[in-house]
């Protein structure tokens, strides 16, 4: 039997021991020692998965020829370790929530269909309205939305950053990644001074509470530093407010997902990189992909709104000369 050597699993794990009866803590550990197989045979990472990786793994398991109850099972098992990750703010959405009920009745059923629009980005038009409606205080929450957008740092990252993480004469921030285990700089343009050196240097952060002894960027006014969640609710209330905001489904718990986020924003800053012609691999070290494979996937988007934007230039060319 596969061993599990991932952490978060065995604190999920070891949670579930405690709280459940034998069976339950029976049932969802071998529902992830397979789920954590599969992990190691592809190599993909934990914490860097996203709805599409999760259909790969129920085609895998429909490929084995496992019964649809049971792939049911298995989802159901991996939904619920996912969800115990988001409740601990280690990941800003379950990715399970992601999977639509439709493709999940396809994959169980032996067939699949990929839709790029399980990676929901924000445009660079929908940024800027962000921006200009955020809730206050605006400087700060402004800032927030820059950093998302221009370095495709996730929420907790975000949340994480400290003062002397960053150096402003090099326009770059050391950011520590808790889904990859790892630590990288990644860099903002020179446009994004303004807000920070009025947030640092400008008596704005300052205004803060715990501002004079705590180490993080974004103080809270009660707290050592804004959690992701806080952070991610700022983003969702300028996307409100900008009338950019639209609901996408209800998940498993009945609660509403919303399609703007701080996870959105990164995905937009992948794939604005690469519609400006950044090297890929470039994209892959700034984003903290565990994979280039990861970052390959936001090509399919790009590559399907350049198609779009053809054929609506010759449908345009077609019409003038009618």
């Amino acid at each position: 039997m596969t061993q599990i050597e991932n952490e978060e699993m065995e604190q999920y794990l070891n949670r579930v021991k405690g709280m459940k009866s034998n069976q339950t803590f029976q049932s969802r550990r071998t529902t992830l020692r397979r789920f954590s197989k599969w992990l190691q045979e592809t190599g993909r990472a934990v914490l860097d998965i996203n709805a599409l990786d999760l259909e790969d793994y129920l085609v895998a398991l429909s490929n084995q020829n496992y019964a649809p109850n049971t792939i049911g099972v298995y989802f159901d098992g991996v939904r619920n370790f996912y969800g115990y990750l988001e409740r601990k703010d280690e990941i800003e959405e379950n990715p399970a929530s992601n999977v639509r009920q439709s493709n999940l009745r396809s994959v169980t059923n032996g067939s699949k269909k990929h839709d790029n629009s399980d990676i929901v980005y924000v445009t660079a038009e929908e940024k800027e309205k962000l921006v200009e409606n955020v809730p206050e205080p605006r400087l700060r929450n402004e800032l927030i939305v820059e950093l998302l957008w221009m370095t495709g740092v996730r929420g907790k990252e975000l949340s994480d950053i400290k003062v002397e993480d960053i150096d402003r004469d090099e326009r770059s921030i050391w950011v520590y990644s808790t889904k990859t285990d790892s630590a990288r700089t990644v860099f903002y343009q020179p446009s994004l001074d303004f807000l920070l050196n009025k947030w640092l240097d400008g008596g704005y952060r300052d205004a803060h509470g715990p501002a004079a002894t705590s180490p993080y960027l974004f103080p809270g006014k009660e707290c050592e530093k804004l959690s992701p969640r806080f952070i991610r609710n700022a983003v969702m209330a300028a996307a409100e407010r900008a009338g950019n905001q639209e609901p996408l489904y209800e998940d498993a718990g009945g609660a509403t997902r919303y399609r703007i986020g701080t996870h959105s924003l990164s995905h937009g800053h992948c794939v604005h990189a690469l519609k400006s012609g950044i090297n890929i691999r470039t994209i892959q070290k700034q984003a903290g992909h565990s994979s280039l494979e990861v970052t390959q996937k936001y090509l399919r988007i790009v590559d399907d709104d350049v198609k779009e934007e053809y054929q609506q230039f010759g449908d345009t060319e077609t019409e003038s000369i009618s």
